[in-house]
């Protein structure tokens, strides 16, 4: 079974050492993508064992940051010139990141990555005061409802999206892409997926491989999404100012 790797590097001429290492190494996929917001919806929509983020220091320890905002139980390395000042190495600890500095020799960058890679074709160990179950979070105001929810159908995921938000608590269940089942309060169904479509701000999470013995939902995802947004539009023209 291959190891999938997500490799984020800005600078299209850079000359990637440790590209050409990860390339070495047998079992092993990489993908390349050169922004944060691709990257993250790359993540969305698949899965990896883990993500490497290359720049500048600071830059690519922000980067592999942002990453862990959203994706709490992904391993993440972050290679940079020099990562050793001491505010990278505390917030690369507290951030549970990996670092590795390519300002060193071949030999020592080959050996860590190698040692990377090992680590994840052994499953890992999930850092402290992480749940592995939580495979994804994030902000509403970040992302849409509608469009999580797209990515991860897209996917073929299977588990539980909680939405938290000053409305309340919802679920929303899926089974290999489709979703399933969803509920607010007393809503179930389609009705609940509306309810949930509107709202602009919260939290969420997703736990992987939860399934619902309950269907509420029948129809296939995309049809039930352009219904929603269609109707959402619709919401919104009419409480748009100058509307009769």
């Amino acid at each position: 079974m291959e190891t999938r790797l997500l490799i984020l590097n800005a600078d299209p001429v850079f000359q990637d050492r440790a590209l050409g290492i990860f390339d070495e190494i047998d079992d092993i996929e990489t993908r390349v993508v050169r922004r944060l917001s691709e990257a993250v919806s790359v993540l969305l929509a698949e899965n990896f064992d883990g993500f490497v983020v290359e720049g500048e220091a600071a830059i690519a320890l922000e980067q592999a940051t942002n990453a862990r905002q959203h994706f709490p139980s992904l391993n993440i390395i972050c290679l940079a010139p020099k990562p050793h000042d001491e505010e990278f190495v505390s917030v690369a600890h507290q951030q549970k990141i990996m670092r590795v500095a390519t300002s060193g020799s071949e030999r020592s960058l080959r050996r860590q990555l190698h040692a990377f890679v090992r680590s994840l074709a052994q499953g890992g160990i999930p850092a402290e005061g992480i749940d592995p179950c939580h495979s994804l979070i994030g902000n509403l105001n970040q992302f849409s409802a509608a469009e999580i929810l797209q990515m991860s159908c897209l996917g073929q995921r299977s588990g539980r999206f909680t939405f938290k938000s000053g409305r309340g608590n919802s679920e929303i269940y899926l089974a290999h892409g489709s979703v399933r089942h969803a509920v607010f309060g007393s809503l179930e169904g389609e009705s609940a997926v509306a309810e949930i479509f509107r709202w602009r701000q919260g939290r969420f999470y997703f736990e992987e491989g939860i399934i619902s013995q309950v269907q509420s939902v029948d129809r296939p995802w995309a049809h039930l999404l352009i219904d929603n947004l269609q109707k959402l539009d619709e919401t919104l023209e009419l409480s748009a100012p100058g509307q009769a």
